[in-house]
């Protein structure tokens, strides 16, 4: 079976993998809340997700845990992190139309340097009738899982352009704080020609796909230039009102 990573959400908080197996596609399942923060300096170490089968058929679960990597260009990349998480119960039999409560808990150092980031899978297992022959859709979601560590504070530095074309700007950001930056909860403004065009951070999410700064590191974005004359751009990075 073969696997297809999909961010979604403003803030790049949920992962959605679908695949398909040698049934009819089903109705998916529901998972919430798709991000959790917490602080293991603080004692806050675990949390609670919880998924609701909407079908009329059981819905087999199991718990897995990734270390999220995010690359310069917004490309992700994710690692076991199993011995870093545990989850109660790690394994599921959602019934047809129930509900249930996970419970999960981070048991890795609590003395993070820099914050981290994780992906707590909630992965259907496939199960074929017998005889059975078609299509089975499965599918998987994903709740963001933030570690804070303490005092943690993201520090992003003035965009560097990088090119411009007809259609858009690309440019830098560098985050030099210890804590992750979502250039989706920020207002951006692109100046050029005497002209400003201003963003509000949900104009900016719906531009871009992974808007995830990670600490201490520097990523990549392209916004759209609609608007602005030609010639040299600038752009800022303030606070959301």
């Amino acid at each position: 079976m073969t696997f297809r990573n999909r961010i979604i959400g403003a803030f790049g908080a949920a992962l959605l993998l679908t695949g398909t197996a040698a049934t009819s596609p089903a109705l998916a399942h529901e998972v919430s809340p798709m991000r959790v923060f917490l602080t293991p300096a603080d004692g806050v170490r675990s949390s609670v997700v919880t998924i609701v089968n909407d079908r009329d058929s059981d819905l087999p679960i199991e718990i897995e845990f990734r270390r999220r990597i995010v690359a310069p260009d917004g490309t992700q990349t994710f690692e076991n992190a199993d011995e870093q998480f545990v989850a109660f119960p790690p394994q599921v039999l959602i019934g047809p139309k129930g509900t249930q409560a996970i419970r999960f808990e981070y048991i890795g150092d609590p003395d993070l340097a820099v914050s981290q980031s994780y992906v707590l899978q909630v992965k259907e297992v496939p199960v074929l009738p017998e005889n059975f022959s078609g299509v089975l859709t499965v599918y998987n979601f994903g709740v963001a899982v933030y570690l804070t560590a303490d005092g943690a504070r993201a520090e992003l530095e003035r965009p560097v352009v990088v090119s411009r074309d007809d259609s858009q700007v690309r440019f830098q950001i560098q985050n030099t704080g210890t804590d992750y930056g979502f250039l989706s909860q920020r207002i951006v403004r692109l100046r050029a020609g005497g002209e400003t065009v201003t963003l509000d951070p949900e104009q900016v999410a719906e531009q871009i796909e992974n808007p995830i700064i990670p600490p201490n590191s520097t990523r990549e974005f392209a916004l759209k230039t609609d608007g602005l004359p030609p010639g040299e751009v600038t752009i800022e990075v303030g606070a959301a009102r």
